[in-house]
């Protein structure tokens, strides 16, 4: 996706700010620490940031030579750190450093991204931090982190830490539909689930984890063997994404519980709320899977067996809610 202007980013109205008024005073510190949970906007802050430091009228053009380069992924005085396997390396570092002697080619400073900075092996973050004790005088660093414990502790003190909070609800849902198309109910939905991410919408739109809950609404409320074996199967089948699926098993349900006390209005494009005495139990019993997955018992069997004594208790729950509102109709 193409750097974005500060003028089009969402939600984090503060730390633009922040950003604007440090490069208008020319008070840029020699490091930032961007924190954050994924997919809140640190990298697209970041590269906007960078864009508007390289505009030669400071405020991303677009126009401009030195714009057209780094919108291109041209500009010689920018580095992206990115991860060769699954770490960050000492020799990236080193390499790093070598470019760091020189003055910048272009601009008034070299602009050093490092996205996944908790991904730094102890060699290189030990590395990295020589680099930042004595950063040369024309040098920009950007971390993104999730958490500043994900970091040594002499990084994190040698940065000035810029954190960034979930999107509102209502941000996710408008960029889910201005940007990527989704339709309005499943924008609407997705932002529910997303707890302040776009990134995290995004996954659960293409992985269709929407559609997955219907499935658990339907069966769970028929409980018929078949279905129940066929849920087990798919559940068993997500693999890796099973925790984050069992997760918003949790926030859907969280959701009719704040409807059912009047603390919040229950979005139409969730599955349909379960019964009330259905969800402490339900979600009792699905926050202790967390716990029996990582002992590796059989996945299948585990959900199986799970699945349907919450078949049994969302029946049950059901008509006992039935039974209220018939004695009630009967008495009123």
């Amino acid at each position: 996706m193409s750097p974005l202007q500060f003028e089009q980013i969402l939600g984090q109205d503060q730390v633009l700010a922040r950003l604007r008024e440090a490069q208008a005073r020319r008070r840029l510190p020699h490091a930032y620490l961007f924190v954050g949970p994924e997919g809140v906007g640190r990298e697209t802050v970041a590269r906007a940031f960078f864009w508007r430091l390289l505009c030669v009228q400071e405020k991303a053009c677009g126009e401009c030579p030195s714009c057209r380069k780094f919108l291109k992924g041209l500009h010689p005085d920018v580095e992206v750190l990115e991860p060769q396997g699954k770490s960050i390396k000492i020799e990236q570092i080193r390499a790093l450093e070598a470019k760091l002697h020189f003055r910048p080619l272009e601009a008034e400073r070299r602009l050093v991204l490092i996205p996944q900075a908790e991904l730094l092996t102890r060699e290189a973050a030990n590395a990295l931090l020589k680099s930042l004790e004595e950063p040369p005088p024309y040098t920009l660093f950007v971390l993104l982190a999730q958490t500043t414990e994900a970091l040594l502790p002499t990084i994190v003190s040698r940065c000035q830490v810029v954190r960034f909070r979930p999107l509102p609800r209502e941000v996710v849902k408008r960029l889910l539909e201005e940007r990527f198309a989704c339709l309005p109910p499943e924008a609407e939905g997705l932002s529910f689930l997303a707890e302040g991410s776009i990134g995290r919408a995004l996954r659960l739109a293409e992985k269709g984890f929407l559609q997955e809950m219907e499935r658990v609404a339907a069966t769970l409320k028929e409980g018929t063997p078949t279905r129940l074996v066929t849920l087990a199967e798919v559940l068993a089948g997500m693999k890796e994404n099973l925790p984050v699926f069992l997760e918003l098993l949790l926030v859907w349900w969280r959701q009719a519980l704040y409807a059912y006390l009047g603390l919040e209005t229950y979005p139409v494009s969730l599955p349909e709320p379960p019964p009330q005495d259905f969800l402490v139990p339900a979600m009792e019993k699905v926050e202790r899977l967390f716990g029996a997955l990582e002992r590796h018992l059989n996945a299948e069997i585990l959900f199986l067996a799970t699945f349907s004594e919450l078949s049994r208790l969302w029946r049950e729950a059901l008509g006992q809610a039935t039974e209220i509102a018939t004695e009630s109709a009967r008495t009123a």
